[in-house]
């Protein structure tokens, strides 16, 4: 079994368990069965995220953290919570609606991941409708 939790000077971190839950964690605990149908568990990242935005946001001194955070979170999905792939897009949304990761950093990832292999732009061509949708709106904001 795997858990999704908040930890550190990360957003997020995943960290094998046992057969049960976490001893004494309850379902509005920031920590999660990535078991539970996907749709839940979206629900539940979203929940975490907003709960623990300004302990985040407090860790994320700079947009060099904060690009850190998106490229952590693509390992993972990639490697040990595939059930969060589909969501990326979603959860990497919400981070930003959340006020945790700053345009500016979203907009450089995807800028850094431009001349990358194919297979290091899986999120990024998953994103490309909500990054282009940050260009357009700041170019309007320009205007």
């Amino acid at each position: 079994m795997v858990f999704f939790a908040i930890v550190g000077r990360r957003a997020v971190k995943v960290i094998p368990y046992a057969s049960r839950w976490w001893p004494n964690a309850d379902r509005s605990s920031s920590i999660v069965d990535l078991r539970r149908p996907t749709r839940e568990l979206c629900k539940h990242v979203k929940d975490v995220i907003t709960k623990w935005k300004k302990l985040l946001k407090y860790y994320l001194a700079d947009i060099d953290e904060e690009i850190e955070v998106i490229l952590t979170f693509e390992e993972m999905c990639l490697e040990s919570a595939k059930e969060l792939s589909p969501f990326f897009t979603e959860i990497l949304s919400n981070l930003y609606n959340e006020d945790v990761i700053q345009e500016d950093a979203i907009l450089r990832w995807d800028d850094e991941k431009k001349d990358a292999d194919e297979s290091d732009k899986v999120f990024v061509k998953q994103a490309k409708g909500f990054t282009q949708w940050l260009r357009e709106a700041s170019e309007e904001d320009d205007d």
